[in-house]
């Protein structure tokens, strides 16, 4: 084992690698503590000792049931990782001292720690005969679609009681506050290094544009493109333009993001778009676009949409060409 370790450490100064060791055959890993004896191996939850046992707390503005999803979540962790009964009853007295202190009222904390030992129970009676029945599984949702909304207290309760009839849910994200307004924690990003986005590159000897959709970083993409006009790639339209045209250079560094989507099949439904408003014939003509075909197949209904799609294109070639010249 030391051998390993010190093989691993060698490969790469940059990264350091740590070895954790059982100590008195007991050893600890993420949240759980593993105990090894001579036939079996025994667990229970583990934390580390600088924990501050904060939870969230009962006035804090989130909903009932975010409190205590938290309060059951870790009960019902409870229950899964200590094999013995024991150490089960010392967490749970535990968690009960936890969340009183963190303002949650006395009697709801031991009604939720009472009721855990009959949910528990059913639990394991249900996925026993789920294992017994494997041929009626059937995955079941109460919601056909979710609502996401900020929290609002009194109003949200009600709100997602209205909805429930529907089949709506109704889950709560965190509104705009000045924290996530004001603090950039994140280190600013190069403009280019964006992904799942439809990109169009020009060439500066003639008004030819490449148009494409990549759901990788667009650098990543851009190194594709010239690594196949490199190779002479038959399947790259880029690459078929440059050994056609053998005086003509790619404006590699003034690409122009046309829109932004992050689902596969609506990216490549709008770049048929694009592609289609450019050139609405059924292939692709000379001296208009650089791309070997028309993308995805879209419906003719679309076509009616031509002129506005074709003005933004337009536009965001104008803008390039400007700040080109800046």
């Amino acid at each position: 084992m030391d051998c390993f370790f010190w093989q691993l450490n060698y490969k790469e100064a940059r990264i350091e690698f740590t070895i954790e060791r059982e100590s008195n055959n007991v050893l600890n890993f993420l949240d759980i503590s593993v105990k090894r004896l001579s036939d079996r191996l025994v667990t229970k939850v583990y934390r580390k000792d600088t924990h501050t046992q904060r939870y969230i707390h009962w006035r804090s503005n989130h909903s009932k049931n975010c409190k205590l999803g938290v309060l059951k979540g870790l009960i019902h962790r409870a229950h899964l990782l200590c094999v013995h009964k024991d150490d089960l009853l010392c967490e749970l007295n535990l968690l009960r001292d936890v969340f009183i202190s963190n303002g949650y009222p006395k009697k709801l904390v031991e009604t939720t720690i009472k009721k855990s030992w009959k949910i528990e129970l059913e639990k394991e009676m249900k996925a026993l005969l789920l294992e017994q029945n494997e041929e009626q599984q059937q995955e079941q949702s109460d919601y056909y679609d979710v609502l996401h909304a900020p929290y609002i207290a009194g109003f949200s309760e009600k709100l997602a009681k209205g909805l429930k009839p529907i089949h709506i849910g109704l889950t709560f994200q965190k509104g705009r506050t000045i924290y996530n307004s004001v603090c950039k924690l994140k280190p600013l990003k190069h403009p280019d290094d964006r992904k799942n986005v439809i990109y169009c590159l020009g060439c500066k000897s003639c008004n030819e544009h490449y148009l494409g959709e990549t759901q990788q970083f667009f650098p990543t993409r851009k190194y594709q493109h010239q690594y196949a006009v490199k190779c002479n790639k038959k399947t790259n339209g880029i690459a078929q333009h440059v050994h056609n045209n053998k005086k003509h250079t790619i404006t590699w560094d003034n690409q122009i993001f046309l829109d932004f989507e992050s689902h596969w099949r609506r990216r490549k439904i709008k770049e048929a778009l694009f592609i289609d408003c450019i050139n609405p014939g059924s292939d692709i003509l000379p001296n208009k676009l650089m791309n070997l075909e028309k993308g995805i197949e879209i419906s003719s209904c679309w076509k009616e949409f031509n002129p506005h799609i074709r003005r933004i294109f337009s536009k965001k070639i104008q803008r390039s060409e400007v700040k080109q010249k800046k």
